[in-house]
């Protein structure tokens, strides 16, 4: 579990960058690659990727709705994004129209847990500002951003520590996976 001060830390730090993010300015990651534990995975310091322009960068996919439909759009981030490091953007990218987000304003990735093929996403409790089908195509947008990564086949939901269900098209779940979403808000 992370501090207090670095929840507060890290809400500052992804709250800047929804309002600096500039292509081609970006904040360097780590020195060097770092073993990460493929049965829990927790928080980094930093939860967003610095955007690039490069041709050939790396690029992270994340979804968003055009005409009520979730469509997936390709990011180019500086370095090779992880499950965190995707949740983290699409909680705070704002894209450009025709796409549109439901994550309300404030979301932002307190923990972010791994366990086999189950991502455990820890949201704080902006996510609780939106209700009906808008609060199904917000969390929609987070559980397909994390189904593109190959390890994921599935994804449970917690608001401040506490578990939540998940609002889909088969009702509220408490571990919800891409059969739990019908067309339009599912894109496969």
């Amino acid at each position: 579990m992370i501090s207090r001060s670095t929840t507060r830390a890290l809400t500052i730090a992804v709250a800047l960058l929804g309002a600096l993010v500039l292509p081609a300015c970006g904040v360097p990651l780590d020195d060097a690659p770092r073993a990460i534990s493929r049965t829990t995975t927790t928080l980094p310091s930093q939860t967003t990727v610095p955007l690039s322009e490069a041709a050939g960068a790396p690029k992270v996919r994340l979804y968003f709705l055009n005409d009520g439909r979730l469509a997936p759009t390709s990011v180019a981030v500086e370095t090779d994004p992880d499950l965190a490091k995707a949740i983290g953007l699409v909680l705070v990218t704002k894209p450009d129209a025709p796409l549109q987000t439901r994550i309300p304003p404030g979301t932002s990735l307190l923990e972010l847990r791994v366990e086999g093929s189950v991502a455990s996403i820890d949201l704080s409790d902006a996510i609780e500002d939106i209700s009906g089908p808008t609060q199904k195509e917000a969390y929609a947008q987070i559980v397909f951003t994390a189904l593109k990564f190959a390890q994921i086949t599935s994804v449970q939901f917690r608001v401040q520590g506490k578990q939540v269900d998940a609002p889909t098209d088969n009702g509220n779940l408490a571990v919800v996976s891409a059969a739990d979403y019908a067309p339009p808000l599912n894109p496969r």
